[in-house]
């Protein structure tokens, strides 16, 4: 019988990059991230610069991109998107310890539901506020909350008053090459 080799946090952050994959710590095992396609990058790209340059011009945090957080003693993911709060403090040269406020995962088609249920779960165990899942191939965002989850779709609006007041786009505008 084949064991698992278990790594800690520290060991996984002191990993050399390799040079045509990522990977995440999932309970100590290191998983590959598979490679991503242009649609992926190019939903997560078009709302990467709009909330970027919302919460930027709004002074409310910060919005990264493909950003590490130590999630538990074992866990660390890496969300397509995330936000933290201008009033959450972390160093900058040290991998965030919990979730962003916000963590948002563009689903590819290699993602499975029992998987994207499993992180939005550990999001949520580490403190995170919410947590958008956008299917780029069904034009959908599901917006995970502590009271339950929404979807959204076509020409709503894709809006949270509690952590990014005022910010608002309308969900097929994500999916369009404009």
């Amino acid at each position: 019988m084949a064991t698992k080799t278990l790594m800690s946090v520290e060991e996984f952050v002191r990993l050399p990059e390799p040079p045509d994959s990522r990977y995440e710590l999932a309970e100590g095992e290191l998983v590959a991230m598979s490679p991503t396609m242009p649609l992926h990058n190019l939903v997560r790209d078009k709302l990467l610069v709009l909330l970027r340059t919302f919460v930027m011009g709004q002074r409310l945090g910060t919005v990264f991109s493909e950003q590490a957080y130590q999630l538990s003693r074992n866990t660390v993911r890496i969300p397509d998107i995330s936000f933290m709060r201008a009033e959450r403090q972390f160093e900058m040269n040290k991998l965030p310890v919990g979730g962003p406020d916000l963590a948002v995962e563009v689903i590819s088609p290699t993602n499975t539901p029992r998987e994207m249920d499993q992180r939005v779960s550990e999001y949520f165990a580490a403190g995170s506020k919410r947590v958008w899942l956008v299917y780029p191939e069904h034009g959908e965002v599901y917006v995970h909350g502590l009271a339950g989850v929404t979807r959204r779709r076509g020409e709503e609006n894709l809006e949270d008053p509690e952590l990014l007041p005022g910010f608002s786009v309308k969900v097929s505008s994500l999916f369009t090459q404009d």
